[in-house]
């Protein structure tokens, strides 16, 4: 009965034995093998890759050499790797599931790419949906974690996931086929096993059928979720608006869509906010602005009315020289420079474009961060004014101020750049030759 489910399932996948070339993800235990058998019997084009993590000493080696004596046997094209997944996960901060987890993903479509394989089929079958459920359930990652795991990507099938691990064994057992068992899955340890090993049976002395229960609930939590996000496109019209590679929600929007702290959550999470971190945000409405928050990617700034949102970005604290031939620099920003000759030419009045007095320039320029303390004549005024004066009369958000940088001049700033030059280093008569100088980009 399995192998005839399979079949429809590879079928309602859209997998093709003459078009697909697939690779198996094979880590020797009972999913992944009979996965492979099923494979094989229906003699699809395949390949095996296997991954060693590091984590089981012999145990690990003698997975990888029964993994390639299958392949040998069955006449398999055969791909194994090595990791030393502790230390990965101690430099990246991360739990050892989630660093297996990005190693093999990572290094499973560089070897689909490198031997064209279409797809790539992973042995996640329906227990693991469930234990799946649970686990994003107590780590707090909304109804989209809840969906279980999705059967097909663009090059990743699941197409085991209509059976249970019951099935998968009564298949194994009839077959009279060989594979490894791992000793951690009896281990509490980890956190799936936690929830394999003490709670999944405490719900199946409830209900013996829970597994299938569960499996339905998922797929109503699915058909809700799209509702919220056919809904959610509506809501994001007015309360979300994106402009120079930056987000901005406006809270007073938010509020008025109702239900904001839900909308919230389901738009900040997809810039990698934690949930706690999503309800410190929502609490910092009714505060005052210039509080930041930050997620592995992103930064969030609160600011009067919006929250502004912007990817993380390596620190730009250094300055640059800028001599008298220089035409242009890339880093940290984008300028491009010019000298032009004053005839009576028409100034561009664009804030990203600055027209200075070469004259009374004095080279090398300096391009650096704004500093406590800078001061400069806004253009068209008397009297210098301090920059952190100016961005209050401006009402420039903190987001913009940690972004701002200045050009420098014997220490005199001629230029807020991408904002208004120095009234000192203004074109007049005198003026014979002009430095044009142009913003691109951040």
């Amino acid at each position: 009965m399995l192998q005839t489910e399979f079949e429809k399932n590879i079928e309602k996948l859209g997998v093709s034995k003459s078009v697909d070339k697939i690779l198996l993800a094979v880590s020797g235990g009972i999913d992944s093998i009979v996965m492979a058998n099923l494979f094989f019997s229906q003699k699809f084009d395949i390949a095996i890759a296997h991954c060693n993590f590091s984590l089981r000493g012999k145990a690990s080696d003698r997975d990888v050499a029964f993994v390639e004596d299958f392949a040998k046997l069955h006449n398999i094209p055969f791909h194994t790797i090595k990791f030393d997944t502790e230390n990965f996960a101690r430099q990246q901060k991360i739990s050892i599931e989630m660093a297996a987890r990005e190693l093999r993903y990572e290094w499973f479509e560089s070897i689909r790419r490198q031997y064209n394989y279409s797809k790539i089929a992973i042995a996640h079958n329906k227990n693991d949906v469930v234990e799946t459920f649970f686990l994003n359930l107590a780590r707090g990652t909304g109804i989209k974690g809840l969906l279980g795991i999705t059967a097909k990507t663009e090059t990743i099938i699941r197409p085991l996931l209509f059976a249970s691990r019951k099935q998968i064994r009564n298949y194994a057992a009839t077959h009279n086929i060989d594979f490894c068992t791992d000793e951690t899955n009896s281990s509490n340890k980890f956190s799936r096993n936690r929830i394999r090993n003490k709670v999944i049976g405490e719900f199946e002395k409830i209900n013996p059928s829970f597994l299938n229960t569960m499996t339905e609930n998922i797929n109503h939590l699915s058909q809700c979720y799209e509702v919220i996000q056919s809904q959610k496109s509506k809501i994001l019209e007015n309360v979300v608006n994106h402009n120079d590679e930056k987000v901005f929600i406006d809270i007073e929007q938010l509020i008025k869509a109702g239900n904001s702290q839900f909308w919230l959550f389901e738009i900040l999470q997809s810039f990698n906010f934690t949930a706690a971190c999503i309800n410190d945000i929502y609490a910092s409405f009714n505060g005052e602005s210039g509080k930041k928050f930050l997620s592995p990617t992103h930064v969030l700034l609160k600011d009067r009315k919006k929250l502004i949102i912007s990817t993380s970005k390596p620190d730009k604290h250094l300055s640059v020289k800028i001599d008298e031939n220089t035409v242009e620099i890339e880093n940290p920003i984008s300028l491009k420079i010019g000298k032009i000759e004053n005839n009576n030419i028409k100034v561009d009045k664009k804030q990203n474009m600055a027209f200075l007095n070469f004259d009374k320039l004095k080279f090398p320029l300096i391009l650096r961060k704004w500093q406590a303390g800078d001061s400069f004549t806004p253009f068209g005024m008397r009297g210098r004014k301090k920059l952190s004066d100016y961005f209050i009369d401006e009402k420039i958000s903190q987001f913009e101020k940690d972004e701002q940088y200045v050009l420098v001049s014997d220490e005199k700033i001629v230029w807020l750049v991408n904002r208004r030059i120095d009234d000192n280093f203004k074109i007049d008569e005198n003026c014979k030759t002009i430095l044009k100088i142009t913003f691109v980009h951040a």
